[in-house]
């Protein structure tokens, strides 16, 4: 039975040997030490002027050792802490061509392929490790730089084998695994396979862990979409049922308004003809008043013109009497006028009436309105809310989605712990 490695191994215990490089490291040319620091000094620590300062010191650096690898190599490191992944990238491929056996550049670049989700070019970039990783003498001197990048070599074809399965060549990662394992010794054989089968059982568990999860949470979103629909039914019938209250409300207050107009309507109408018969009666009076006074005017103009006593005396005796009887038709015509008045004053309180109720029922029935837009609002997301209980579950809750996240990164099975190379390669500049 295999016993996996520590899950997570950082980017120095799986990439680096600090002691082995360390030892095989060529004198540092005078300056170079200065230059390096410079650069950290300047750049570690983000700030608007970081990448600049990176790269006049890089230059200051290139100036002192233009062939240091580690050059070229603390750049690239300030470059990802500032998460410029395409510098670093391009830093790290002119770092391959320039020292192609600068283990910590190559297992670097890998990193960053992997990340950026270049796989195809990360494959590539692994086969190239292994055949540097066999170039070195395996008579102990570099045993454990050989030993700590095939684990590092194990540990990423771990993930194209188990994690990232599907964004990598299975036969390709099978065939890189199987060249590795014929080509180097026996101590480094388990080394490779415990990093490689570790991330396979890492994988295994989170794997195994989300599914769980997922179930779980799937489970309880189709326990929760039954409570929903429930739910949701109830307050439909409860919708439906305001609805029905509501129709009936404007119903009876439609019928009640209009059985008071019609009441109301009964009483105006003799009043209307009563007062139309006054009117009529009235333009009778005036009519005579008017003949009569055309009558008058007449009979005086003839008293005027008229030499004979007599038959003045008698012109005017006859204006008199219609004087009189004019008066008398202006006495009634006054009395339908105050006749007619009251008609109206009882025809307008009736109309002032009728007109407060229909006012009554349009603000009832805009109430009612209101309450049924309301209602039709509810209804509306009552009806979103059913669609969306009746889809199916998935399970996909934020932590589920977490943990898929977390399943497929690189960055759970392998860290790349940036303080801690740049520590190794300034000591390695002491």
């Amino acid at each position: 039975m295999r016993v996996a490695a520590p899950f997570v191994v950082s980017f120095v215990g799986c990439l680096f040997v600090a002691a082995a490089l360390e030892a095989q490291a060529p004198a540092n040319p005078p300056g170079l030490q200065a230059a390096v620091q410079k650069l950290f000094a300047q750049s570690w620590e983000k700030s608007a002027e970081g990448l600049a300062a990176a790269d006049r010191n890089y230059s200051l650096a290139k100036q002192a050792a233009p062939a240091d690898p580690r050059v070229d190599f603390a750049l690239a490191l300030v470059q990802f802490r500032y998460l410029r992944y395409d510098d670093a990238e391009r830093t790290l491929s002119r770092l391959a061509q320039s020292s192609p056996n600068y283990l910590p550049g190559l297992q670097a670049q890998i990193y960053l392929s992997v990340l950026m989700k270049k796989h195809g070019a990360a494959l590539t970039q692994l086969e190239d490790l292994h055949r540097r990783i066999i170039a070195l003498p395996d008579d102990g001197s570099r045993a454990d730089e050989r030993r700590e990048a095939l684990e590092f070599l194990g540990r990423v074809l771990g993930y194209y084998g188990g994690p990232a399965q599907r964004a990598a060549s299975q036969p390709t990662v099978a065939e890189l695994r199987r060249k590795v394992l014929e080509t180097v010794t026996t101590q480094e054989r388990d080394a490779f396979s415990a990093a490689f089968g570790s991330v396979v059982d890492r994988f295994t568990q989170l794997d195994d862990d989300k599914r769980r999860s997922q179930e779980e949470t799937k489970a309880a979103e189709v326990r929760q979409k039954e409570l929903d629909i429930q739910r949701l039914q109830a307050e439909k019938q409860g919708v439906a049922a305001e609805k029905d209250s509501l129709a009936r409300q404007a119903a009876d207050a439609q019928a009640k308004a209009q059985a008071e107009v019609d009441q109301l309507d009964r009483q105006i109408a003799p009043l209307d003809a009563e007062y139309a018969r006054i009117n009529a009666q009235g333009l009778v009076i005036r009519n005579t008043i008017a003949q009569l006074d055309l009558s008058i005017s007449s009979l005086l103009s003839q008293a005027d013109e008229e030499d004979d006593p007599g038959v003045r005396a008698a012109l005017l005796n006859r204006a008199d009497f219609l004087t009189v009887q004019a008066r008398r038709a202006e006495i009634d015509y006054q009395a339908l006028d105050a006749q007619a008045a009251q008609v109206l004053a009882r025809r307008n309180a009736l109309q002032q009436q009728r007109g407060g109720v229909v006012a009554q029922y349009e603000a009832t029935a805009r109430q009612l309105g209101v309450q049924a837009a309301k209602l039709t609002r509810n209804e509306s997301r009552i009806t979103v809310e059913q669609k969306k209980a009746l889809k199916p579950s998935t399970g996909f809750s934020p932590q589920v989605q977490d943990k898929t996240t977390a399943v497929a990164s690189i960055t759970t099975y392998v860290e790349f712990p940036l303080e801690r190379e740049k520590a190794r390669l300034l000591r390695s500049l002491e």
